[in-house]
């Protein structure tokens, strides 16, 4: 019987209150020049981002608190997908009416309430599924962990267009990886393998860390540490990683930025891992 530990549950709540803040100090460095920069975002600059983190915020207080929200039947994953994109963006061209002083003001507004609403809820207790993650249903530690990632996402995409580096100490960079990292075990759904094989993925640098997707009967599973020998090792620094599982980088970009060893066709696999919703 070989050592399989699994993952620690990610509790994130207390770090929402720094991020808030912040996001609150970039945005009231910028000057008017770098409210225009373009972002990685397609057709969006850093006040589009900005604005878009309204929608999101005031999304997740209508919904998941208020249970009075705007909802959708679809039939599959793609079409949920095609729904968000089109929302965020009609979001985003009503609300760029919106000054910069007011959108600083409602961010932090609404950013204070997310955190009072966070601080209610049981982590432990069992929500919806996470598409991204496969399951059908996720506890709500990681739907919290899920939503810390959007912040830091956007946060960076932000500070990338305006060359500033924010939050990427490693309390910050370690609990979003931990949470992309729960993408790997759908991403492998339909990949064949023995049991036993071990994809182990090792993201260096601040806020790193290490995981093991193991092969087993039922599926792949993701650990924290197991005693199997890697059939893959793959390791990539923090930067590739986020990047990686956010659509942020080519594949072709990713596969110079890697040292793989062992079976390659396992690391390509990799390269499709998507932790995001849209």
């Amino acid at each position: 019987m070989t050592i399989r530990t699994p993952l620690e549950h990610i509790i994130v709540t207390d770090l929402f209150p720094d991020i808030r803040l912040e996001l609150q100090r970039v945005l009231e460095s910028l000057t008017d020049e770098q409210w225009e920069y373009p972002t990685v975002c397609t057709g969006w600059n850093v006040r589009d981002v900005a604005l878009h983190l309204l929608g999101t915020r005031m999304q997740l207080l209508s919904g998941m608190r208020d249970h009075d929200g705007q909802w959708f039947k679809v039939d599959d994953f793609q079409e949920l997908i095609e729904l968000i994109n089109a929302q965020n963006e009609l979001w985003v061209k009503a609300a760029r009416r919106i000054s910069r002083t007011l959108l600083i003001s409602l961010l932090g507004f609404t950013n204070q309430q997310i955190i009072d609403y966070l601080n209610t809820l049981n982590p432990l207790k069992v929500g919806g599924g996470i598409g991204w993650t496969g399951n059908n249903a996720d506890p709500l530690w990681m739907h919290i962990a899920r939503e810390l990632t959007e912040q830091w996402m956007h946060h960076q995409h932000i500070c990338d267009a305006v060359q500033i580096t924010s939050l990427k100490e490693a309390r910050f960079v370690h609990p979003v990886l931990s949470t992309f990292v729960h993408a790997l075990p759908q991403t492998y759904h339909d990949t064949a393998a023995p049991t036993d094989k071990l994809v182990k993925l090792i993201i260096t640098g601040e806020g790193g860390g290490t995981w093991h997707l193991v092969r087993e009967a039922a599926g792949w599973q993701l650990y924290a540490d197991t005693d199997l020998p890697p059939t893959t090792t793959i390791s990539i620094d923090t930067d590739t990683a986020w990047r990686l599982f956010t659509k942020g980088l080519e594949a072709e970009t990713i596969r110079q930025r890697a040292d793989v060893e062992g079976d390659k066709t396992l690391f390509e696999v990799l390269l499709k891992t998507v932790a995001i919703i849209a």
